[in-house]
């Protein structure tokens, strides 16, 4: 009996997975590019995100600002960690093609696969915990060029008494990494392999 239930397991777990490939979009991958960024400062605190945008639509250089409905980018999300890799706390400053964060600047060039220009991701709405990433150019760019910092880069959070506070700073840039296409596919249908093996195997065992 319980061998029967295993392989029944097994047999559901691989065909639910082939099934979620097939039914996957293949046409929306093709034309979906997804990119992974990153950013370190000079003490450890580290930034790390996500963004998309459909590739029929998005000129070679997506730039888009504050609140209301994007230009190109689907969806735009980001983390921070201390030094001692803890989380900090995580945004989605863009989902669904909609920014709800005001200071939003992001440039992204398709073509040479870099962020550049002014850059402000994260949320601060002026309450205990928001933490955002920006550069100096971002702060020319708002109008706030009194503010600028001898390091390009800064990132900065309010405490509990909700007062701006910079937690780190560097000249490095923000590294981005093109996320390959298919992947999720690739992963089900490694599934369905490990499932077909294991059920092979345990079909075999049972018969011995």
């Amino acid at each position: 009996m319980m061998h029967l239930f295993t392989k029944t397991a097994i047999s559901l777990v691989t065909t639910t997975a082939l099934g979620l490939a097939i039914a996957i979009n293949t046409n929306n991958l093709a034309h979906a590019a997804e990119f992974n960024f990153n950013w370190k400062g000079d003490t450890g605190y580290l930034a790390k995100g996500s963004f998309n945008y459909d590739t029929t639509t998005a000129p070679s250089v997506i730039s888009e600002t504050g609140l209301g409905a994007t230009k190109n980018l689907q969806s735009l999300s980001i983390s921070f960690f201390d030094p001692l890799s803890n989380l900090i706390n995580s945004f989605t400053p863009v989902l669904n093609g909609i920014s709800n964060y005001s200071y939003l600047r992001f440039n992204f060039d398709s073509t040479k696969e870099q962020i550049f220009g002014p850059f402000d991701v994260g949320k601060d709405d002026e309450f205990p915990g928001d933490t955002w990433l920006n550069n100096n150019l971002a702060l020319i760019d708002e109008g706030f060029s009194n503010q600028v910092l001898a390091k390009e880069f800064h990132l900065n959070n309010r405490d509990a008494a909700r007062t701006e506070q910079i937690l780190d700073l560097s000249n490095n840039s923000v590294q981005v990494s093109k996320v390959p296409e298919g992947s999720i596919i690739i992963g089900l249908l490694a599934v369905c392999s490990l499932g077909l093996t294991a059920y092979r195997n345990l079909d075999k065992a049972t018969q011995e």
